[in-house]
């Protein structure tokens, strides 16, 4: 089985990007991470892209599309998806608008024009790691991929761009192992009880209508821990969420966020003070000294 050591959001500034691969032993950091996946909307991202190449192109550390329709600015223009972006070509929607969105009429609509969004990421993505054509692995902001319409979109711009999908996260996390660990339990919020029940529920809508065309998933865990992942190895939990994985046949991605910024200012979008609240919460340090900690021995 493969042990998949993640980190969303590279690529938001290149000091916070630098912060990510310094918990990788691999990139000459000091920690167990693996795998990372970009935020290419950022205007920083081709300057974070340079510094992460050698990495990736050695094959040190899994790089991949961290698609993203909610926060900051977006790479289509708002005539070419007025849904998702607003005049200032930021993105507008939130999960619930887009949830409800795709259960009404503008499902189509909304279908194709994250279709477009979507093509130019890959795009941007791939003019920097060219390679990953035929290697795509992606996920998603606040996973937004698992919105129907969105996944139908994501999905076809997938194909459109002739790409081969190797790893796509399915966020249906397991909420038995957190409720069952003493220590673990009492760091799982009501918020991310109520995610985990709902992505759970989108992702067994979703899969039906692909039954060849997705990679076997992961057993995923970082959503009811979200912001502080430090709590797993707590009890022994680590070894047995990765042993219940070994005898289910099954790959294991845990997800982190240790990189955080220093100040509002750097964030994708000032103005959403919740992305920016979770971008500086001290637990980004108490992550990257769990990735430091973990598989240690």
């Amino acid at each position: 089985m493969e042990i998949i050591v993640h980190a969303d959001d590279f690529g938001i500034t290149l000091e916070q990007s630098k912060l990510i691969l310094a918990r990788s032993s691999q990139c000459g950091g000091e920690g167990a991470l693996n795998s990372t996946s970009a935020l290419v909307t950022s205007p920083h991202f081709g300057e974070c892209a340079a510094f992460a190449k050698p990495f990736v192109d050695a094959g040190l550390i899994k790089m991949g599309l961290h698609v993203n329709l909610v926060e900051g600015p977006a790479l289509c223009s708002p005539e070419e998806a007025p849904l998702l972006v607003g005049a200032n070509g930021m993105f507008r929607r939130s999960f619930a608008k887009m949830l409800l969105y795709s259960s009404g009429p503008k499902r189509a609509v909304l279908t194709q024009q994250v279709r477009q969004e979507v093509r130019a990421q890959i795009r941007a993505l791939l003019q920097a790691f060219p390679q990953l054509r035929g290697a795509l692995r992606v996920d998603s902001h606040q996973h937004f991929h698992l919105i129907p319409a969105v996944f139908d979109g994501l999905m076809a711009a997938i194909q459109d761009e002739g790409c081969t999908l190797e790893y796509l996260r399915i966020p249906a996390e397991p909420l038995a192992p957190f409720l069952s660990a003493d220590a673990v339990r009492k760091q799982v919020s009501a918020v991310n009880i109520v995610k985990n029940q709902l992505l759970n529920r989108l992702w067994k809508r979703c899969a039906p209508a692909y039954p060849d065309q997705l990679p076997k998933p992961a057993a995923f865990y970082g959503l009811a821990l979200s912001g502080c992942m430090q709590h797993i190895a707590d009890e022994g939990f680590l070894r047995g969420i990765i042993s219940k994985a070994e005898q289910e046949g099954r790959d294991i991605e845990l997800l982190f966020h240790p990189g955080g910024v220093p100040s509002v200012d750097e964030c994708l979008a000032p103005h959403l003070r919740g992305f920016c609240e979770f971008y500086l919460s001290e637990n980004r340090e108490a992550e990257a000294a769990a990735l430091r900690r973990i598989f240690a021995s």
